[in-house]
């Protein structure tokens, strides 16, 4: 049994819808829907913090990516009446829904050559986003970021050491002068392999919800934030796969190699104010998570 009308939303998007399974809860809640044997995929947003000029900023960059070859992305999909967005039902509110197109693929593992190709990839799609005006684009500005992070978790108990950890990443990236000016554009936002499938060496791309205009290290830094946090004995040789990749499509100056790890520790800042910000964590929850994110923030990284 679903937790949305089916029928109701046969209707606007004039496909029988046969089948519903939530596989993302939470607060940008994403079901797959099954209609004979095509599949897709439903977004409801978040009924706060994602303004309607976000989102029509994030469908519009969805449908004018250009075509490449080796890269995909999710692209949305009109209702009946050719808009972009329906509204839906869900727990006695009306919420902002879009449905996607499906991506074939498999998971992106670990593995260096897999990381490697993801990292030839992202270049490829920051390329294809490239120029591309949506009238309204979110910038994602690291000074801002952080301030909004820091204010974001005084709501959060304990969690002072980390509120200075993230004052001293945003005086390090205002204070350092290879990170201004670095070469910006259209962002995916949250560039990490989870965010991705690969079908025959093509890559494709889901999730935008985080997309805006940028330093083109705010998605390199949240993929290489993620190795960071795992298993240190291997982060050195994905990193390294991630920057190979990369510059096999568009070559990275001296001042972006150099910046790299401010924007790897800005990617766990924009955790944590998504955590502060959306989710409501556990009481239990919150001190292993404060304690992981000063830790990485605290690091020296090299790069």
């Amino acid at each position: 049994m679903s937790d949305i009308d089916l029928h109701d939303l046969s209707r606007c998007y004039g496909r029988v819808f046969t089948g519903c399974e939530l596989v993302v809860p939470g607060v940008n809640r994403t079901y797959r829907l099954a209609a004979g044997g095509d599949l897709s995929y439903l977004r409801l947003y978040r009924p706060v913090g994602r303004s309607l000029t976000d989102i029509a900023f994030e469908l519009r960059l969805l449908r004018q990516v250009r075509t490449t070859p080796g890269i995909d992305v999710a692209r949305p999909i009109r209702t009946v009446d050719g808009l972009d967005c329906a509204r839906v039902a869900f727990g006695g509110v009306s919420r902002t829904a879009c449905l996607f197109h499906a991506l074939e693929g498999r998971p992106i593992t670990d593995a260096p050559e897999d990381v490697a190709l993801f990292g030839a990839a992202l270049a490829k799609l920051h390329a294809a986003m490239a120029g591309i005006d949506g009238g309204g684009a979110r910038p994602l500005d690291a000074g801002a970021l952080c301030l909004r992070a820091a204010i974001s978790l005084t709501r959060i108990p304990g969690s002072e050491a980390a509120r200075r950890a993230v004052d001293r990443c945003r005086a390090e990236i205002l204070g350092d002068p290879a990170a201004h000016d670095l070469p910006s554009g259209n962002c995916h936002g949250d560039a990490r392999t989870a965010n991705a499938v690969v079908r025959d060496r093509t890559v494709g791309f889901f999730d935008f919800d985080d997309c805006g205009y940028g330093p083109y290290l705010l998605d390199l830094g949240t993929a290489a934030r993620h190795f960071a946090a795992g298993d240190p004995s291997r982060t050195g040789a994905l990193i390294a796969a991630l920057l190979r990749g990369y510059d096999g499509e568009r070559s990275l100056s001296s001042g972006e190699r150099h910046a790299l790890p401010h924007y790897v520790k800005l990617a766990e800042v924009r955790s944590l104010l998504f955590l502060a910000d959306f989710c409501l964590l556990a009481d239990g929850l919150w001190p292993r998570v404060l304690d992981r994110a000063t830790k990485l923030l605290e690091r020296g990284l090299t790069i």
